[in-house]
């Protein structure tokens, strides 16, 4: 059964009085308690990154994401050897994750946001038996990421009460970048901690947000490339698992290389841009709207204009947030109840 038509000023009533978007609109003030967490973390920790030979951090769901946008800004910034895994990959087969060489320099980042996700307490114990330094990212103080865990950065100000996961990822995301900037990438350092009193620039693009939502799109695509990918991946996330729609991430100038066939009047292509390579990513969503797509750019001139790209990234992802939101309530669905869904995953056989 179809859900009748809504109007932008409808979907944003609805989307306004959820749970989920009340407490992804408080995201400023995680925002500046993530930063001083950051700020405020060991200076031995700060070393052991910098000794590192390898950095993982990881995740599942939205925290492999905020995994995606951390390790990428922490390579671009402060050349700090990061990637990003799933957390099944370190579980499953950690002699593909990590090198040969001594275990002890290559510390293991864990984010949950509950702190007691299965996968992330299972990595946390075998990495422990393997001498590797850990360190969990969590929104609980007392969560049991913490117990296994050397070192824990826990963010309650982020913790949220909705299943989908808003302030608290882009609070967490923010937390680690922040905490890469300590070894390099000043502008970026200054850059995060101004953000937050930027987040009132997001209004307009928000309701832009709405407006895209109302059209009832078919399908959505998010472009977005290096620390900007997480971003799009969270986007799509965010799309499938409360709208229940059709949606897709890639990096722009991949788009071109075969995805771009779908490109039809009635779908989204929303990029996040910016940086030196902004104008030839631009292109791409040029050509897509030639071929019939929606357009939603959030680049130099979006919320945050200014600061560097990295910096801006929570506030292009809030705008996302609203895109998502729309589109599922627009579709007659409940954003505090995603089908299938539990705030945490507990796997049956832990």
């Amino acid at each position: 059964m179809t859900a009748p038509a809504m109007s932008a000023t409808e979907i944003r009533a609805r989307v306004e009085s959820s749970l989920p978007w009340r407490e992804a609109s408080a995201a400023d003030e995680a925002l500046a308690a993530a930063h001083a967490v950051a700020r405020n973390a060991s200076q031995d920790l700060v070393d052991r990154l910098d000794g590192a030979t390898r950095i993982v951090i990881s995740g599942a769901g939205s925290s492999l994401y905020i995994a995606q946008v951390a390790a990428f800004a922490m390579r671009e910034e402060a050349n700090l050897p990061a990637e990003a895994q799933p957390l099944s990959e370190v579980l499953l087969r950690p002699t593909a994750v990590f090198a040969s060489q001594p275990l002890a320099d290559q510390p293991l980042i864990v984010v949950s946001r509950s702190g007691s996700t299965t996968e992330a307490l299972a990595v946390l114990r075998a990495a422990r038996q393997r001498g590797q330094f850990t360190v969990a990212v969590t929104c609980r103080e007392d969560a049991p990421v913490a117990d296994l865990a050397d070192v824990t950065l826990a963010l309650p100000e982020a913790d949220d009460e909705a299943i989908v996961m808003t302030r608290s990822f882009v609070a967490q995301a923010s937390l680690l970048m922040r905490l890469g900037a300590r070894l390099g990438g000043a502008a970026l350092a200054a850059d995060l901690d101004a953000m937050p009193a930027r987040w009132p620039e997001t209004a307009a693009f928000i309701e832009r947000a709405f407006e895209l939502a109302a059209m009832a799109p078919s399908r959505l695509v998010v472009l977005g490339a290096g620390p900007a990918f997480g971003i799009a991946n969270e986007a799509v996330l965010k799309a499938t698992e409360t709208g229940q729609v059709s949606a897709s991430a890639y990096h722009p100038l991949e788009f071109r290389h075969g995805p771009i066939s779908v490109c039809e009047p009635g779908m989204i292509v929303a990029a996040v841009l910016g940086g030196p390579n902004e104008a030839d990513e631009r292109l791409v969503v040029d050509e897509s709207a030639a071929l019939g797509a929606t357009p939603f750019v959030l680049g130099s001139e979006g919320p945050g204009a200014g600061l560097q790209p990295t910096a801006r990234l929570p506030l292009a992802m809030h705008v996302l947030q609203a895109l998502a939101f729309g589109i599922a309530v627009g579709r007659g669905l409940d954003l505090e109840r995603p089908r299938h869904l539990e705030r945490v995953v507990i796997l049956d056989h832990e």
